[in-house]
């Protein structure tokens, strides 16, 4: 009975010291070998993995609305598909209500399918609003680069020649006004001379009194009227020269006017009226993107998994339909212990247990940022396996089992990790030779939990040791009386041991 249980615990033991490897079974000789565990060397594959769970997606994911280019999630990653006139909401029409809808969710559609239309009513108004403003625009900048035209220039000739007309009208009355006031003025000086002389003549010739007495009523008349003439020619002079001067003015004026007709736009114009032609066709182009945008299309080929429309009702602002297309992904993530064994580019093997399929991927994707769960300590990076398009029978969201190949060593010798002794540099194994148990020194290469690669020192059909029975009826030693230095729990440290979730496998 107590062989019965050594045996079983011996099968346990080296059970998950060669997983995947059964040429490697315990034998227990005769006499002294009785009380070792021992295993053979083979030649075969020893391969370094790393197991992760995660879940099944879509490789792309579009998020669809009304007034929108497409958002994609590739993996971790959203983006829109194109520059667009909204991001994350409807835009161009204040509201979208939808008129037709012929998507439901599990529907495939093909590339360019119309999923859904809405009224174009607000976005139609705002496209001819857009052409209105934008032809105006146009106008404007055409006018100041080719100047005045035929019927503007005509306009200020004609005002310019009726200035210069009231100019020279105004220049000829003021001559006319100067030479009647000197005329008058004349005619007035002349009459006191006249009154002075008769005056004069009177009283040399001894006139009588009453003669003096009118000569000098007549003399004082003609030097009132002189003075009246003066203070009237004077004003008169002075109202001839405004005139002329407003005159002068005007035509000033009118031929700044006619200048600012003729001559052509300044730069800093131009450069105003082509900023607002660009900014016109700018808001043109994006009232008619937000038009063309009234009917949902697939994108690509693919499954609908969400519909959040009805007809006759206002569209969300959020993802109106969403559609999983192109092969796809596992999303899983592995411990920060594992990080620097995954590789894009390595191999992976991805198991179904809803479907019990059992496929090969890739790993696409290695995020940088870490992720913990919940209010576990355990700090892990998500990763991406690319499943091609070996994915018939899946759906988004089924549970996948993920091993990733990390390093690997094929058609070499190797012998449960269990069976290597010593530190860097400096290991041995133990091998059975004749009934009794010897020391070799070994050259070790790739390492896992429960295979080691042997580079030199050994060859295929040795004997070595993995262990005591004493070890097995302990259950809990690590360490056999013989100063096992790796134990059962494989190699404890050394250069060339490349850490994993899981032991090698022999293929």
């Amino acid at each position: 009975m107590r062989l019965k249980i050594l045996g079983a615990l011996a099968l346990v033991v080296v059970g998950v010291a060669a997983v995947g490897l059964t040429m490697f079974s315990p034998v227990f000789g005769s006499t002294q070998s009785q009380q070792y565990l021992t295993a053979q060397v083979t030649r075969t594959n020893v391969v370094q993995q790393v197991v992760a769970t995660g879940s099944v997606s879509a490789q792309t994911t579009y998020g669809l609305n009304f007034g929108r280019v497409p958002t994609v999630t590739n993996g971790s990653t959203t983006s829109a598909s194109s520059s667009s006139s909204g991001s994350g909401g409807t835009s161009g029409a204040s509201t979208w209500i939808v008129a037709t809808l012929n998507a439901k969710v599990g529907q495939r559609v093909s590339q360019g399918a119309v999923l859904a239309t809405a009224d174009p009513g607000d976005a139609q108004l705002a496209v001819t609003t857009a052409q209105a403003n934008l032809a105006a625009a146009q106008a404007r900048l055409a006018a100041d680069q080719s100047g005045a035209t035929g019927s503007t220039l005509v306009q200020a000739q004609d005002s310019l020649n009726q200035s210069a007309f009231q100019l020279n009208s105004a220049r000829q009355s003021e001559q006319q006004t100067i030479a009647q006031n000197n005329l008058q003025l004349q005619q007035a000086q002349a009459a006191v001379v006249d009154a002075q002389q008769k005056l004069a003549s009177d009283q040399a010739a001894s006139a009588p009194s009453t003669v003096i007495d009118v000569d000098q009523g007549a003399l004082t008349q003609a030097q009132d009227a002189l003075s009246s003439t003066q203070l009237k020619v004077t004003a008169s002079n002075q109202q001839a020269a405004t005139s002329l001067a407003g005159a002068q003015l005007s035509y000033t004026s009118a031929e700044h006017a006619y200048q600012a007709k003729v001559a052509p736009a300044a730069a800093a114009q131009i450069a105003s009226d082509q900023s607002q032609v660009a900014a016109a066709q700018a808001q043109l182009a994006s009232a008619q993107q937000t038009l063309s945008l009234s009917s949902i299309v697939a994108p690509a080929a693919g499954v609908i998994t969400s519909v959040s429309l009805d007809v006759g009702a206002a569209a969300p602002s959020g993802d109106a339909i969403q559609l999983q297309a192109g092969p796809m992904v596992v999303n899983a993530s592995v411990a920060e212990t594992d990080l620097t064994s995954v590789a894009v580019g390595q191999a992976a093997t991805v198991t179904i247990p809803a479907t019990e399929q059992t496929l090969t991927g890739t790993v696409t994707e290695i995020s940088p940022t870490a992720s913990s769960s919940g209010t576990s300590s355990v700090v892990t990076y998500p990763i991406v396996i690319s499943l091609g398009n070996t994915t018939s029978g899946l759906d988004a969201g089924m549970t996948a089992d993920v091993t990733v190949a990390t390093a690997a060593a094929s058609n070499v010798l190797a012998v449960p990790s269990a069976a290597i002794q010593g530190s860097t540099g400096n290991y041995s194994v133990r091998v059975m030779q004749n009934g009794r148990v010897v020391s070799k020194p070994v050259q070790v290469g790739l390492v896992t939990t429960s295979l080691a690669e042997i580079q030199s020192g050994l060859s295929v059909g040795d004997t070595v040791v993995i262990g005591t029975v004493s070890s097995l009826q302990g259950s809990t030693a690590t360490t056999n009386a013989g100063g096992f230095g790796g134990g059962l729990g494989g190699l404890g440290g050394g250069n060339f041991v490349r850490r994993g979730t899981t032991g090698g496998t022999g293929q």
